[in-house]
């Protein structure tokens, strides 16, 4: 596995455990103050997206992602989120690139 398909693959991991983490939520079961992975942090590492730049424009996309693809049916797999992950991922790249900054 290359290391675009890696981040792609951790995208949408943390897509799924999103959407899982907001249905605890709904449920009162406030699952998201408790069950952090903290993906969003590898992929910023792995991505080489400059400290203290994950807070703006990449930290928000890469956010906006997490919360709109909460609404998706839920299933077995994650399989139904790789578009979003394919995407979500080019979008990364383009804030990076648009920057002069990161190395993916």
């Amino acid at each position: 596995m290359n290391q675009k398909e890696l981040i792609i693959s951790l995208i949408q991991q943390d897509l799924k455990h999103s959407q899982l983490v907001v249905g605890l939520d709904e449920l009162g079961l406030e699952a998201s103050d408790k069950h952090c992975l903290e993906i969003l942090d590898l992929v910023a590492e792995i991505m080489e997206v400059p400290a203290g730049k994950v807070e703006y424009a990449w930290g928000s996309l890469y956010m906006t992602y997490m919360s709109e693809c909460t609404g998706m049916e839920v299933e077995a797999t994650s399989a139904a989120f790789r578009p979003y992950a394919e995407v979500c991922y080019e979008e990364l790249c383009e804030i990076l690139t648009e920057r002069g900054v990161g190395g993916t």
